[in-house]
């Protein structure tokens, strides 16, 4: 009996500190709750959970019209924020923040079941505290770290009304420019000619020679041609807002134009051109050259 002791109490005793120092974790269900719970206290944020789901929302305006269903085509207007601060996308003009394509294409997932599910009709705006599982997980993306929760803004333009939400854009950033003597032309676009040249006329299929500057909306230039670097192709080749006012004025002319995206890269925009989708853009432009 003395022989068993002394050989099989002491594994008895390794086991037992082997289970003694076993330590549990919180599920990511838990740690996601307690970090949207202290985040939605912190800032006072008038939320409620929608159906056991872990998300938290708030209906800023009620949608209307339409259901939304997973096979509509949406534009969608997001700001996005990690809990922790390490990632905020508040601007408006880049693809993280603007989509046209199919509801149910979109990620991430919590966002979906936000339009879908609670926000339900067109034209609304809604605020969720999307847990990570319901965002982009443990790995995240290449802008969000993994397991981050996300407070994000969206807001649900009804495609038919697309046209009068550019214009209403536009008119408000011309008023914030303080931009005046445009005139605006039934596909609306707004221009005005600052010199009309007088050197050869314009026609569609003319060969020009361009100096130009053009911005986002919110001012971000993202492309350009110096005097020293100016740009000279068909004007066939441009956009259809070029295409439409540049003949308005003659070699040695220069022009503003303001164009919805229905003139420019559409309301999906050009990924491999770096449009988001329904962007309206603000060009300055002066025609050096042409050849017919």
């Amino acid at each position: 009996m003395k022989q068993f002791f002394k050989y099989v109490f002491p594994g008895f005793f390794l086991i037992s500190i082997i289970v003694a120092c076993e330590k549990e974790y919180d599920s990511i269900e838990i740690i996601d709750d307690k970090n949207i719970t202290a985040y939605i206290q912190a800032n006072k944020l008038n939320m409620v959970e929608y159906q056991d789901s872990g998300i938290y929302y708030e209906v800023i305006t009620p949608g209307s019209g339409a259901d939304v269903a997973y096979s509509d085509q949406v534009p969608l207007l997001l700001t996005i924020k990690s809990l922790d601060g390490k990632y905020t996308s508040l601007d408006t003009f880049n693809f993280s923040n603007r989509y046209y394509d199919y509801l149910g294409y979109f990620n991430p997932e919590g966002v979906r079941i936000g339009v879908k599910e609670v926000l339900k009709k067109k034209s609304g705006v809604l605020r969720m505290v999307i847990p990570s599982r319901l965002a982009f997980g443990r790995n995240g993306n290449s802008n969000i770290p993994g397991n981050a929760s996300l407070d994000i803004k969206v807001t649900v333009v009804d495609k038919n009304k697309l046209r009068e939400y550019e214009d209403f854009g536009i008119k408000k950033y011309m008023a914030t420019k303080g931009l005046s003597g445009f005139t605006k032309t039934t596909s609306g676009i707004y221009y005005k000619i600052a010199d009309p040249g007088t050197g050869s006329s314009i026609a569609i299929d003319s060969t020009i020679t361009v100096e130009y500057s053009g911005k986002f909306l919110n001012g971000v230039e993202f492309d350009k041609a110096t005097a020293g670097n100016a740009y000279t192709t068909q004007l066939n080749g441009f956009i259809e807002a070029w295409k439409e006012i540049v003949p308005l004025i003659k070699q040695g002319g220069s022009l503003q134009l303001i164009t919805p995206s229905s003139s420019a890269y559409g309301v999906q925009g050009d990924r491999t051109r770096g449009m988001p989708a329904f962007s309206s853009l603000d060009f300055t432009l002066k025609v050096t050259g042409v050849k017919q």
